[in-house]
């Protein structure tokens, strides 16, 4: 992908303008095999948040925590699975820094980080840490992106697909 207005997203809003959009997409969360998960600093906010974007014509959900995984950190995954999709209209209701609002439907999915570097490869990160749940401060998060962590814990609890 070479950018943002390149992207199915991008063109619907070149064409439509600042509407509120229904965005589809996966967030991923990647662990490091010692209960830490992979978060990153985004570069339009400041904020921290897990990989994840929106879906391109074509490709499924899980191709699509492929390829944001990559793009915006490039990782490498083991094991990928979808456990729980995310649709709240309240907590998925996300307004850019640019003034474009959405509401997100996102397939949440876990994956075992391959041990490679990671750096960023798209312009979307600034920086990568890997943390536990406990250790992030929600405020400092952005704010669709944080509840993955209590989903991920449901389903480790019940073995249930989170429907949020």
């Amino acid at each position: 992908m070479s950018g943002f207005a390149d992207s199915y997203l991008g063109q619907l809003r070149a064409a439509l303008g600042q509407v509120p959009l229904l965005s589809v997409g996966a967030r991923v969360l990647i662990e490091d095999g010692q209960g830490r998960f992979l978060i990153l600093r985004r570069a339009d906010n400041g904020l921290w948040g897990v990989p994840g974007g929106g879906m391109e014509v074509g490709e499924s959900l899980l191709d699509t925590a492929r390829r944001e995984a990559l793009e915006e950190t490039n990782a490498g995954l083991r094991d990928l699975f979808a456990f729980g999709l995310s649709s709240d209209p309240v907590v998925e209701h996300y307004v850019y820094p640019n003034g474009d609002p959405v509401q997100s439907i996102s397939l949440l999915t876990h994956a075992d980080h391959d041990g490679g570097p990671l750096r960023a490869t798209d312009g979307e990160a600034t920086e990568f840490r890997f943390a536990a749940p406990g250790d992030i401060d929600p405020a400092t998060f952005t704010p669709p992106e944080f509840p993955i962590f209590d989903h991920w814990a449901r389903f480790r609890e019940t073995g249930a697909f989170q429907v949020v």
